[in-house]
């Protein structure tokens, strides 16, 4: 009697096991028919990704303003919408009246002018901005001075925020 209700558990189990393999495949079968399998990572790269670049330094750091810019024109060319934000003693990037520099091998003035000649912008932080004595009739073309609603904004919509 035990072997027969070994064998009658043992035979409902792969019976079961079975049936809910059947119900996954069918699963799988109409998701993917739908269009509803989340997608590849390569297709996940086409869409459009919003991204913010927060400069922070300028003179006292040529480095990072450096590589902020440079970094804001690799992911521009790479397809994504970038806003570069400036903001305490960076805000003189965007002064008119600075000179842009050179540091190492990168052009600060090339690297601006072909972010913002792509489509890119840089918003500017309008408390910094009047701490360092940079109006906004002083702004570089592509410059523009922000309000507390538009630097929220920026943030709050992008998909990623990178900080030099």
């Amino acid at each position: 009697m035990m072997n027969t209700m070994q064998d009658a558990r043992s035979h409902v189990s792969k019976s079961h096991a079975s049936q809910v393999m059947v119900a996954l495949i069918a699963a799988l079968a109409l998701t993917v028919m739908m269009g509803t399998v989340a997608p590849s990572p390569a297709l996940a790269q086409d869409a459009e990704k919003t991204v913010v670049v927060h400069i922070g330094q300028y003179t006292n750091d040529l480095h990072s303003a450096t590589m902020g810019i440079g970094l804001a024109g690799t992911l521009q060319e790479a397809g994504a919408d970038v806003t570069v934000f400036v903001d305490r003693e960076a805000v003189r990037l965007g002064d008119e009246g600075h000179p842009l520099l050179i540091y190492g091998d990168s052009d600060l003035d090339e690297l601006l002018s072909s972010f913002i000649d792509g489509g890119g912008s840089v918003l500017v932080c309008p408390h910094c901005a009047e701490l360092g004595g940079v109006a906004p009739e002083e702004l570089r073309s592509g410059f523009s001075m922000g309000t507390r609603e538009a630097i929220a904004e920026l943030f709050m919509n992008a998909d990623t925020v990178v900080s030099y």
